[in-house]
C-alpha cells in the first residue's frame, strides 16, 4: 500500500474511534432499549481496552 493511502485510512480509523466516543450524543440515543444501550456500553469499553481490529487487519495485505 502506498504511504498516502495509509495515512488516509489512518484518518478514517481516527474519526471512527472518535464517533465512537460520541455515540451517547446521538440522536435517538435514549429511545433505544435497555439491551441495546448495554450493547452499546460493551463495545465502547471494548474499543477503550483496544480490543477492535484495526483496518490494516481487516485488510492488510
Amino acid at each position: 500500500m502506498s504511504e498516502v493511502l495509509i495515512e488516509k485510512i489512518d484518518r478514517i480509523e481516527a474519526l471512527l474511534l472518535e464517533l465512537s466516543a460520541k455515540i451517547d450524543n446521538f440522536l435517538g440515543f435514549e429511545e433505544i432499549t435497555e439491551e441495546e444501550k448495554e450493547e452499546v456500553e460493551k463495545l465502547k469499553e471494548e474499543i477503550k481496552k483496544g480490543e477492535y481490529l484495526s483496518i490494516d487487519q481487516v485488510f492488510g495485505d
